[in-house]
């Protein structure tokens, strides 16, 4: 008879880091884990232990058999750039750390020094409306058909262009080339 699984699945492969860093002298402090949703980006990622401080005796019995709950500082690699030490105890309880063995170490920081900075992405400070609304617009007398753009208080990439600047992206309204064309014949 076959299995029949049942649940939602996950795209996590791994192992707690409280599992990794609780074999570890020191708690792993000075060595590298990764996360494996984070080894598909072409550029290096991975987090350095600064310090690990796990809650083992909590006074609730059979608590400590998880070793789920503490406090993670670690310096942060992400995508080739250094975000500093950060704190990831919300996310130490998942199943998706590997532990980087030492002689694997150089190559993620030979990869790291070798990497190319990240593009960044210079949009434009205004982008025509689009097709719907730049009709209600001049139905109510709107002069304007632009709309000005804003962007996240932390951008990871991108910024807006500054006065006179060339954008390097280019932002239009529509749907782009339809995969199939004839779909799409006799639509306004």
């Amino acid at each position: 008879m076959p299995y029949v699984l049942v649940g939602r699945t996950h795209s996590f492969y791994g192992r707690r880091l409280w599992e990794i860093v609780g074999h570890l002298k020191d708690f792993g402090a000075g060595r590298m884990v990764v996360r494996s949703r984070f080894e598909r980006y072409p550029e290096p990622c991975f987090f350095r232990i600064v310090s690990a401080e796990p809650d083992f005796d909590t006074g609730r019995p059979h608590k400590d058999e998880d070793n789920m709950n503490g406090k993670v500082l670690v310096e942060k690699i992400f995508r080739g750039k250094n975000y500093g030490v950060i704190d990831i105890s919300e996310s130490a309880y998942k199943t998706d750390y590997r532990l980087i063995h030492k002689h694997e170490e150089a190559k993620y920081l030979h990869a790291l020094e070798t990497c190319p900075p990240r593009q960044i992405n210079i949009l434009p400070r205004t982008v025509e409306m689009p097709p719907l609304l730049k009709m209600v617009a001049e139905r109510e007398g709107h002069e304007r058909t632009v709309l000005t753009m804003e962007t996240s208080k932390n951008p990871c990439n991108a910024r807006l262009a500054e006065e006179g600047e060339e954008p390097n992206v280019k932002i239009s309204p529509g749907l782009g080339t339809p995969v199939s064309p004839q779909l799409y014949k006799g639509v306004i």
